[in-house]
């Protein structure tokens, strides 16, 4: 395999027992495939996925706290996003590439650190 920034030759890992490892433990967890799908739309949708999240969760050491957290955050505003994917959509929100730039400098800042 060749390596395509600097096209140096190097040796292609062969021991897959480490990606083996991980499927296993992701099989075990009840895998991630619901991780990766399409989001839920309805509202009893999201209260199941919420209910076999907080299942799956219940024995990761502080679950209670990060759940008790949550619970505190205003629930989400889907009419809000879809008003906003809108207004994107045809042009009319109003962006600030100044603010957006100084957004990325900041970032950056902290990954620094």
């Amino acid at each position: 395999m060749t390596d395509s920034i600097s096209n140096n030759s190097r040796p292609v890992p062969t021991d897959l027992s480490p990606r083996k490892a991980l499927e296993k433990a992701a099989a075990k967890a009840g895998g991630f495939a619901g991780a990766i799908s399409t989001a839920p739309s309805s509202e009893a949708e999201i209260a199941a996925s919420r209910s076999a999240a907080a299942d799956r969760g219940a024995e990761v050491p502080g679950f209670k706290k990060i759940t008790e957290r949550l619970k505190k955050e205003p629930e989400f505003d889907r009419a809000k996003v879809d008003s906003i994917r809108q207004a994107i959509q045809n042009g009319q929100y109003p962006l600030n590439p100044r603010r957006i730039a100084e957004s990325f400098v900041a970032l950056e800042n902290l990954i620094a650190q």
